[in-house]
């Protein structure tokens, strides 16, 4: 067994809370276009410009385009620091990204307002791995097999049945034919043409009613008499099924806000791509365009029209410009002039929100009222915070905020982690766990700090048999009632427990560390320049306890592991699968007897949830994990009055989850570009 050395953090994480430098970082590329990037303020250098994260790209695109496409899942993993991703100071630029960036804007523009077929499905080669076959550079040999698919037609009508392929003929076999089949029946046999560098679309007319179909295409004559040196074979690159009926892309609606007149060029024409442009680039920076802005736009609108292009072409390259302009892929930090009293004006204050809860852009609903100025009102922006709380896009703070919060992000799937008992159905459930424990205090009226002792739990029957309870009777996680003395809340949670440990051995300091963070908010001091972390290999005659007295008692170690080790040993009661135990592999009891660093112990998970059960610490900790994510940065001194109010106050009358939340968007960090920079 491996106990390991000196405390040290996540890969690619500094132990105070930075990141190493060996992700894209601060690449020192200028994001400006000639003005400061995000609305022609001056850039203040105490406030590092916000750039979307993968996340927030992603969401943005779909919002804006109605685009399912997800296309920042390419871009890499962005910097973490104080637990999140989204930290203004870690989020630079790297040339990679730029790249990233460029495609993007031109993918999700076509799969948004392009004309496509109305349906299109099929497997390309790398789907097509059929036994008997073979991978050939960009197509799979049949080798006499047969390729199936299976197509859900949405609507009856004129099909396309089409495959892509080429053909091998060697020593004068004879030219590889086919026989396509659908739902059983033979409706064509054809000889295949191409070659294997230049594949041939071989398409087959047919009318094909709603439902499932199942398409064959079964090679017929295949020949391989290598003794003789005579073969035939079919060189597949896909199969498709897709309607001759088109229609626009989803968002085309989002877009084209009015008609153009054809044929074009018409005055009533030009106003409308006029409109169009306006439009679009206000949703996309998310903010009223300066009349530079917009004649800027319009004028290369028609400068890619001289050129030769249609307006069509034309308008999409506007967009495309649109998409990698600072202005797209960094927040705003543009301020008022209006009220004077030093608050954000309602544009900047409703991309805030929506990036804070939805991890997107604004919609029509926050767009209005930053338009009548509601949104800079007390009243209005509580109203807001309810009903982005309350509207499904509110996923993304699950998907963002309790994800890396609860630690499911950094949890091995099934395939990474080699141990007896763990698969990806567990890590699965794992995930689902922690998210629906956090979604259900956001939608649910109760008291934030009942997250340490709830009455109740997710499960479903393959986490129940792992954590070895009575299964609830369902594959999918249902919400049970949680008796007394039963596995509940935050503490107990399987997927923080299972990220913070050594395959199936459990890991105390890593433990200390994640309870020190979001119980407490009791940052580690990082280890001293130099300090030895290699890992400590316990025998049968070294108990964990005395391990840890080790670190403790070296000088370079005890300043981390005095306040790591005596509270992570409180929680040997879950293996390294979290699940429950009474005694080591060796057979010798299970030692779970934890301190905290004020010197109070416990012994055990429960114990110390019934420690901080209603506690003004948690829920304290909680509101500054919930401020650093919204903000974009950790709490300064001039943060803390108003998060330690909010705290006291949620203790003090039970406060839910939407209650800290609409009381943190109030606090001048929130609210004022002062206050967010620095300034007292």
């Amino acid at each position: 067994m491996l106990l390991g050395g000196c405390y040290q953090g996540v890969a690619g994480e500094r132990a105070d809370g930075g990141t190493d430098g060996s992700d894209t970082g601060n690449s020192g590329i200028d994001p400006s276009d000639g003005s400061s990037g995000d609305g022609g303020e001056a850039e203040n250098p105490l406030q590092p410009l916000h750039r979307l994260n993968r996340q927030e790209y992603d969401n943005t695109v779909r919002d804006l385009l109605a685009t399912d496409l997800r296309p920042a899942q390419t871009f890499g993993p962005d910097p973490e620091a104080n637990g999140f991703d989204n930290m203004a100071d870690q989020l630079g630029v790297s040339s990679a990204l730029l790249d990233g960036y460029q495609a993007a804007a031109r993918d999700t523009i076509a799969d948004g307002i392009d004309e496509r077929p109305v349906y299109s499905v099929g497997r390309a080669r790398e789907e097509l791995g059929i036994v008997g076959g073979y991978a050939i550079g960009e197509l799979w040999a049949l080798s006499g097999a047969p390729i199936t698919i299976t197509a859900l037609v949405p609507q009856d009508g004129d099909a396309q049945i089409i495959l892509s392929a080429g053909i091998s003929v060697v020593g004068g076999a004879a030219s590889p034919e086919v026989t396509l089949e659908v739902d059983g029946i033979a409706v064509s046999t054809f000889a295949v043409q191409g070659t294997g560098g230049v594949p041939v679309d071989h398409v087959h007319p047919m009318v094909l009613t709603t439902g499932s179909h199942a398409i064959r295409v079964i090679p017929t004559n295949f020949v391989n008499s290598p003794e003789i040196n005579v073969s035939n074979n079919v060189f597949a690159k896909s199969l498709t099924v897709r309607s001759v009926a088109t229609a626009f892309g989803p968002g085309r609606s989002l877009v084209y806000v009015c008609e153009p007149l054809e044929p074009n060029p018409l005055p009533g024409g030009q106003q409308c791509y006029e409109t169009i442009i306006r439009n679009f680039a206000f949703r996309a920076w998310r903010r009223p365009l300066t009349a530079d802005e917009a004649d800027g736009l319009i004028e290369l609108f028609a400068a890619i029209k001289a050129g030769g292009e249609t307006e069509a072409d034309a308008l999409r390259m506007v967009m495309r410009a649109v998409m990698l302009s600072p202005k797209f892929l960094y927040r705003s930090r543009t301020t008022g002039d209006g009220d004077g009293d030093g608050w954000l004006d309602p544009w900047v204050l409703a991309s805030r929100l929506s990036y804070f809860l939805w991890s997107s852009m604004p919609d029509d609903r926050l767009f209005d009222m930053a338009t009548d100025g509601s949104l800079a009102t007390d009243e209005g922006l509580s109203e807001a915070v309810a009903f982005m709380l309350a509207d499904p896009k509110a996923q993304a703070l699950m998907d963002g905020f309790a994800e890396q919060w609860l630690s499911t992000r950094h949890l091995p799937d099934g395939g990474s982690m080699a141990t007896p008992g763990y698969d990806a159905a567990l890590a699965a459930a794992m995930t689902d766990e922690s998210k629906l424990f956090f979604g259900d205090f956001l939608a649910n009226d109760q008291p934030a700090t009942a997250m340490v002792r709830p009455e109740f739990a997710y499960l479903n029957d393959r986490l129940a048999m792992h954590y070895g309870v009575a299964m609830p009777g369902s594959a999918t996680m249902i919400k049970v009632a949680a008796a007394d003395g039963a596995r509940r809340g935050l503490l107990s949670l399987g997927a923080w427990l299972t990220t913070n440990a050594h395959g199936d051995e459990s890991a105390p300091i890593r433990r200390g560390r994640w309870a020190s963070d979001t119980l407490l908010c009791s940052p580690v001091p990082p280890p001293p320049a130099g300090v030895a972390i290699d890992p400590i290999e316990l025998d049968d005659s070294t108990t964990v306890r005395e391990a840890l007295e080790m670190h403790r008692s070296n000088d370079s170690c005890k300043s981390c592991h005095a306040l790591l080790d005596v509270l992570g040993i409180g929680f040997e009661d879950y293996d390294g699968l979290a699940r429950p135990r009474t005694e080591y592999p060796n057979g010798d009891g299970i030692d779970n007897l934890g301190e905290l660093p004020d010197g109070r112990e416990f012994e055990g998970a429960a114990e110390l949830a019934e420690m901080y059960a209603e506690s003004e610490v948690f829920v304290g900790c909680l509101t500054q994990k919930l401020f650093t994510y919204a903000v974009g940065r950790a709490p300064k001194d001039f943060d803390m009055p108003y998060l330690e109010a909010i705290a006291h106050a949620a203790a003090l009358r039970g406060d839910d989850l939407p209650t800290v939340i609409d009381a943190i968007v109030h606090t001048p960090a929130f609210r004022s570009p002062a206050a967010l920079e620095g300034e007292e």
